[in-house]
């Protein structure tokens, strides 16, 4: 099968009108000029049962040309994408009206590929296996892990940042850092058929440790709605904070970096702001799924290397907030999903008299080789702690019979599972 070289994903611009053509249409996949220009991806983004997102960048401005077919290779559509100069000829696409539980092949400027195909979702939907994990890079070690996450055929893929490492808020870094890093091909060939959610974190906003003051911080924001295609964007052209759900879970990707330390007093400083809690608050409210994932990329506690000030820890007031606000509108299906510290954990928050229940936190880090041994100081909730590098969360999570169960195995490239926690929930829990 031919390949289009690759090396960068997409953006945010939505070419409208997709149109079906006749499946007797022979040339529905041929491209309308002979022109040949290089285009990287593709990547799949938001996938639900009717609809799905894919990106593309061309390395010239233009139309890129998808062609949709059914399993047996039937086509079923032609569909053009808009890839402008403005967004560095990247572009985003969403088709809509397709069948759900349904598997459909895809192609690109009429090249095809054996990892260019998706299964919408089923209606209902009763089952997942969400994959979170953190700190990656171009190696070969993080490779072994998208190869070893292939394997084990997951239903979506959640970064949590620190993927890829960029340490600047200059756009031409950021666009390339994205490219470098989307070129992998174990990690291209995992994203073109498995649906890519994700945050940032210090190193993908653009500097180690850092908040919501750093200079330039619009470009970061610009380059990954270009790479990374997610459902949505944050409001009002601020912050990156979304969320999706598949079978029984509901996972909310919160930005704890844009608005760091812009609010606030300075006993009292924001880190979600205002405008994110308050999406928080409705989004939690009007949620119907059984498990809620509450994840972002700086771990929800303070036990933490020395001198560290970007975790939940380092606000206090804002972590009171988050456990009030899981007590009004949450419940005993919330769980904290975190990375960072280049350690894996698992910590049992001490919430039993606000919450008549203790939140569970799993902190996935790394994807790649480097440990940091100071990140496993002593934390009196510690349930598992553990230094191993190419590793990643596998949450797992299934309705039946009326019981909705889930599983979270912190799990190795070479496919052992390190730890497992697992929860249970009926119709009649609060």
């Amino acid at each position: 099968m031919t390949r289009p070289p690759r090396s960068i994903p997409f953006l945010a611009v939505l070419l409208a009108g997709v149109v079906a053509i006749p499946a007797v249409d022979a040339g529905i996949d041929s491209v309308s000029t002979t022109e040949v220009v290089e285009t990287s991806g593709p990547v799949l983004g938001d996938l639900t049962a009717t609809s799905v997102r894919i990106a593309c960048r061309r390395a010239e401005p233009g139309v890129v040309v998808i062609g949709l077919a059914d399993s047996s290779g039937t086509p079923v559509r032609r569909c053009l994408l808009a890839c402008p100069a403005e967004t560095d000829g990247a572009g985003i696409l969403e088709i809509v009206d397709l069948e759900p539980a349904t598997r459909y092949l895809y192609t690109v400027d009429g090249a095809s590929n054996d990892s260019w195909w998706f299964e919408t979702r089923p209606v209902p939907d009763a089952r997942c296996r969400i994959v979170f994990g953190s700190c990656a890079d171009e190696k070969a070690g993080s490779s072994t892990v998208w190869r070893r996450i292939e394997a084990d055929d997951p239903s979506a893929l959640v970064l949590l940042g620190d993927t890829p490492y960029i340490d600047t808020t200059d756009l031409v870094r950021q666009r390339s850092r994205y490219r470098d890093f989307a070129g992998v091909p174990a990690f291209a060939d995992l994203v073109a058929h498995v649906p890519l959610y994700s945050t940032w974190d210090d190193h993908d906003f653009g500097r180690n440790d850092t908040d919501g003051n750093l200079a330039g911080k619009e470009n970061s924001r610009r380059a990954v709605m270009e790479h990374r295609p997610n459902p949505s964007f944050g409001e009002a052209g601020e912050g990156i904070y979304t969320s999706f759900r598949q079978g029984p879970v509901e996972v909310f990707l919160l930005d704890a970096r844009w608005f760091a330390r812009t609010e606030g007093e300075s006993d009292d400083p924001t880190l979600l702001g205002r405008r994110q809690w308050a999406w928080l608050e409705r989004s939690l409210a009007a949620s119907t799924a059984p498990f809620r994932i509450l994840a972002c990329g700086m771990v929800f506690n303070g036990s933490v290397r020395p001198f560290k000030t970007d975790c939940w820890g380092a606000y206090p007031k804002e972590y009171d907030r988050l456990v009030e606000l899981i007590g009004r509108v949450g419940d005993a299906g919330v769980v904290l999903v975190s990375g960072d510290v280049h350690w894996s954990r698992v910590i049992r928050h001490d919430t039993g008299d606000r919450l008549d229940h203790d939140l569970m936190e799993f902190v996935t880090s790394p994807i790649h080789e480097k440990l940091i041994a100071a990140a496993n100081p002593p934390h009196p909730g510690l349930v598992f702690s553990v230094g191993e590098i190419n590793s990643f969360l596998v949450v797992d999570a299934a309705v039946e019979g009326g019981t909705a169960s889930m599983s979270l195995r912190i799990r190795n490239a070479s496919g052992e599972d390190l730890h497992t926690t697992r929860v249970e929930r009926s119709p009649a829990d609060p």
